[in-house]
């Protein structure tokens, strides 16, 4: 699906996956912020804890994304492999079409 929009060729795919980690960082220092304030910590600790689970959680969505790429190509590419082996199958198709 993201093939056939263009979001996973060319210099969209970096973009697009840097995107992804932004917003992962974001929501990672979101979520280490609150998790710091909730516990009582102080404005430092909880600006250390923010920027660690974003960066962290940078990481991961950068790496989700890369799984997640690899498995819509392994997909995509089975369906063309898939398309290619059953046009082989028809009897005559390629001498009727070169003729």
């Amino acid at each position: 699906m993201l093939m056939a929009l263009g979001l996973l060729e060319g210099t969209e795919r970096g973009c697009f996956m840097r995107k992804f980690m932004i917003t992962g960082a974001l929501g990672g220092f979101a979520i280490g912020g609150f998790s710091g304030l909730y516990q009582g910590a102080g404005g430092s600790e909880v600006f250390w804890r923010a920027a660690v689970s974003a960066g962290v959680l940078g990481m991961l969505m950068r790496w989700w994304w890369g799984v997640w790429r690899r498995s819509l190509h392994e997909a995509k590419m089975q369906q063309i492999n898939q398309i290619t082996e059953a046009m082989s199958k028809l009897p005559g198709e390629v001498d009727r079409v070169s003729n």
